[in-house]
């Protein structure tokens, strides 16, 4: 019973801390903001967790975590290596349109001076993922620059649903542009014609 209870407590302290990561940063949040947030005081949170680190990475498995099986299982199917990776950019576009958290932990995380924060996120969050886009851009066009290609992939995914606040008020923007089925298909597009120009030469 004990176990349950605490096992919930984590969770809230998981979820809570997400939010705040995602809108504050890691260096702005102390545990005691957290206790705070979590309506607990602060040598409560290691009966949880040990430390601010710990908390941290914790939160970033986990988030990351909501969506992986999901976008992992587009490589796990008998169709083409072209279906797969479609199917991949179709299920991370409305993952990253639905869940703000992640892709402004992200952002945060690409603009951090903290090297450990988006190693871990590389090596240990999204190291699968990355493998799986990596090696199915191999077999579509063994010539590409998978690497590249794969950082490009999540770039545009992650940063063209942020663009979406800014959107109406550029140049050029219609309702159009912030839709997620246009944005996925304009991402697609964009792939699928660097790969046939790969192709070409």
């Amino acid at each position: 019973m004990m176990t349950a209870k605490r096992s919930a407590t984590a969770e809230k302290i998981l979820q809570l801390s997400a939010e705040l990561f995602a809108k504050k940063g890691y260096d702005a949040l102390s545990l005691r903001d957290i206790a705070n947030a979590c309506e607990m005081k602060a040598p409560s949170l290691y009966n949880h967790f040990k430390d601010k680190e710990t908390l941290y990475r914790a939160v970033l498995q986990t988030v990351f975590a909501q969506e992986s099986p999901q976008l992992l299982s587009c490589f796990q199917t008998g169709e083409s290596p072209e279906v797969q990776l479609k199917s991949f950019i179709h299920k991370a576009c409305l993952a990253v349109s639905k869940d703000s958290i992640f892709s402004s932990l992200f952002l945060r995380e690409l603009l951090s001076s903290e090297g450990q924060h988006i190693q871990f996120l590389a090596e240990e969050v999204m190291a699968e993922t990355c493998q799986a886009i990596h090696d199915v851009l191999v077999k579509i066009e063994p010539k590409c620059d998978s690497h590249f290609m794969t950082t490009s992939l999540v770039g545009l995914i992650v940063f063209q649903f942020q663009m979406n606040k800014m959107r109406p008020f550029m140049s050029g923007s219609e309702p159009k542009h912030t839709e997620v089925a246009y944005i996925t298909e304009q991402i697609e597009s964009m792939i699928f014609n660097q790969i046939a120009a790969i192709k070409t030469t």
